[in-house]
């Protein structure tokens, strides 16, 4: 089980692809390329996976677990929760490891895997990060479904400087 949370950061989330365009393509800069060619045009998130952030927190804490539909395509955007935020050689950049270990350990708490039956090899550690990327889609899953409503009841929404933390505030309670 000490590997539990290295075999887990090589992992791809994925993600509904209906929300590529409505949401990802909307808030965030283009998927794949480097980072000094995107082009911003009012994008709010500078990569992918920091809307994929705040959408499992967002899920998270207003308790929406989605599970993403069967009938579903599934997509990711072909980068690992450990290369999430790596500073790299890019200056000014902040270090994700503190948050991937808050997923982590949010992700623990919410999804039922036995651990002792991991520690005893019982189930492995392949089946248990399976169980943990499930919940971690279902909770992002929710919180796109929750950012999505909320910009199609006021489209103004995240155009005010504290759009973000309003949408937060908007559904805690």
């Amino acid at each position: 089980m000490n590997n539990l949370f290295d075999k887990f950061k090589t992992k791809e989330p994925k993600f509904n692809e209906e929300f590529r365009t409505s949401l990802f393509d909307r808030l965030s800069r283009k998927f794949g390329g480097a980072e000094s060619t995107r082009e911003d045009y009012g994008k709010h998130f500078s990569n992918n996976y920091e809307l994929y952030v705040y959408a499992f927190f967002l899920g998270l804490y207003n308790n929406q677990y989605e599970p993403i539909p069967d009938q579903a395509k599934k997509v990711d955007f072909s980068f690992a929760i450990q290369n999430w935020g790596s500073k790299g050689t890019r200056i000014g950049r902040k270090d994700f490891t503190g948050i991937q270990e808050y997923i982590f350990s949010a992700l623990i708490a919410k999804t039922d895997i036995d651990l002792l039956a991991l520690e005893k090899g019982l189930i492995s550690e392949e089946e248990a990060v399976k169980l943990l990327l499930t919940t971690m889609e279902s909770f992002t899953n929710g919180g796109l479904m929750l950012i999505k409503e909320q910009l199609e009841e006021n489209p103004n929404l995240l155009l005010q400087p504290t759009g973000f933390l309003q949408l937060i505030e908007s559904q805690i309670n």
